[in-house]
């Protein structure tokens, strides 16, 4: 294991311990506890989820700039290459036509 696998797991011990810790010394009872418990997590997940699906939109908008900008660069290289052949052809023809 290298120093941040074992950073992390000692982490999340102390994170257990002490969530431990402060339910054993906790002034609420039990059912209270476990309800309080139950929403904080439900507010976690939610949260969780509404930043997940708003990275998801935020990285699809990206991917399509993205699309945008690589079909544009694209159509550009291609007029350059047709100018670049046209110009190439242009020049061959005229030295075929002098030498004929």
């Amino acid at each position: 294991m290298n120093k941040n696998q074992k950073f992390l797991i000692a982490s999340i011990g102390a994170l257990i311990t002490g969530i431990a810790i402060g339910l054993l010394v906790a002034p609420k009872n039990g059912k209270d506890t476990r309800k309080l418990i139950k929403n904080r997590a439900n507010d976690l997940g939610g949260n969780a989820k509404d930043k997940y699906e708003k990275s998801l939109e935020e990285l699809s908008v990206l991917a399509d700039k993205l699309k945008e900008g690589f079909l544009k660069n694209v159509n550009t290289v291609k007029d350059k290459a047709t100018t670049v052949a046209e110009n190439v052809n242009d020049k061959v023809r005229g030295v075929v036509n002098n030498n004929a």
